[in-house]
């Protein structure tokens, strides 16, 4: 700031004034952010607010008046709109009702509190699979089923996740990595889902196929902006949002640490048995390094499926491209209006860390490194040119 000895009568009340008029858009500024706050989370400032009752604010569709037609900014009806507890980009610490006292936003912010929180359960992956290409020809589900192409599609996306599962060398220190821990597999209840499942299952043939599970069929699950004027989507939304937002809340979310922590917080390892292996220095040298990992991966083949990993476990959902696409963005927590700005291919794989603390990441979205060009569709369309 220049003193105002510095400057003339005239420059000073330019200068005066343009502190005052950047001072009102300043409070302007955080008035309408609180607006925004208070209208995105009107429980934050209630004075009977007790902590751990906030209920989420996402709405129930059924409960509403279906003749209401207030719009948000023109762009999807406002009482089909995704309301978050907290205002984005904010971290809703209890996204899954599952937060402790360890998990908290306090505990968090700590570098200890963050470390430990890391230890207070199972790791979970989940493995998001779109289905292979089908028979879009017909409108009886039954008869939707996979294309040749899709069955390929199928095969190939089961064998990837047979080599992730059973693990591998690590390319610097030529180590045993040490397979993965796959609990089930789940499915939807519809033709072309099934049909990839039961493939992938015969690829996996230690991992338990789940009963179909309708909740996870295929719908259009939350409003789109920007808008599709060409898909009738509210009808759809009003009858499928309740069920779809239920599916994600069964299956996404951080471990139970009751199953896996003692009462003092640390994690029990007593049930986990140490194995003796070849760490990889000692095969012929001539021997194609590939068979090499094969063997090594045979020998595990019978302890990975008798043991139970106690800080890591996966979990396989084959399922439908709107589906993922909804889940991806209401586990980190982004817009799930923006679910059809994501495009996933046929057998494409969506890979979501969920951390003990409630913490979520994602390594793969919508992956088709495994299918090969010729390979890759995304429903009638071949290839990336479409």
């Amino acid at each position: 700031m220049i003193p105002k000895f510095f400057l003339s009568p005239i420059n000073q009340k330019v200068a005066m004034a343009s502190m005052v008029g950047a001072s009102t858009m300043l409070m302007q500024r955080n008035t309408m952010e609180k607006s925004y706050c208070d209208a995105q989370n009107p429980e934050a400032n209630s004075p009977n607010e007790k902590r751990g009752n906030l209920q989420r604010a996402n709405t129930d569709y059924s409960k509403l008046n279906r003749d209401d037609d207030s719009t948000f900014y023109g762009q999807c009806l406002l009482r089909q709109l995704y309301r978050p507890r907290l205002p984005y980009p904010a971290w809703d610490y209890d996204w899954d009702h599952r937060e402790t006292n360890a998990t908290s936003q306090q505990a968090m912010s700590s570098g200890k509190g963050f470390a430990e929180s890391k230890k207070l359960g199972k790791t979970r992956h989940l493995l998001l699979v779109r289905h292979g290409q089908y028979d879009e020809r017909y409108k009886d589900d039954r008869r939707r089923k996979l294309t040749p192409l899709g069955r390929h599609q199928a095969e190939l996306t089961g064998q990837r996740l047979a080599l992730i599962a059973r693990g591998g060398l690590g390319m610097m220190k030529r180590e045993f990595a040490g397979p993965c821990h796959f609990k089930c597999i789940h499915t939807s209840d519809m033709e072309r889902a099934k049909e990839t499942a039961s493939i992938i299952a015969s690829h996996l043939s230690h991992v338990e196929l789940k009963e179909p599970d309708p909740m996870l069929n295929e719908a259009l699950p939350a409003p789109m902006i920007p808008i599709r004027p060409d898909i009738r989507a509210v009808r759809e939304i009003d009858a499928n949002h309740s069920r779809i937002e239920a599916a994600f809340q069964k299956y996404v979310h951080r471990s139970d640490p009751m199953d896996d922590v003692k009462p003092d917080g640390s994690v029990d390892h007593t049930k986990e048995e140490s194995v003796e292996h070849d760490d990889g220095d000692h095969h012929h040298q001539n021997e194609p390094q590939e068979h090499h990992n094969q063997q090594i991966s045979s020998s595990y083949s019978s302890t990975y499926q008798a043991d139970e990993d106690h800080e890591h476990e996966f979990e396989v959902i084959v399922g439908h491209g709107n589906i993922i696409r909804y889940f991806f963005c209401r586990s980190l927590q982004l817009p799930p209006e923006a679910w059809l700005r994501i495009s996933t291919f046929n057998c494409s794989i969506t890979y979501l860390i969920i951390y003990p603390n409630g913490y979520v990441s994602c390594r793969m979205l919508g992956d088709v490194g495994h299918l090969g060009y010729d390979s890759t569709t995304f429903s009638g369309s071949h290839g990336y040119n479409w």
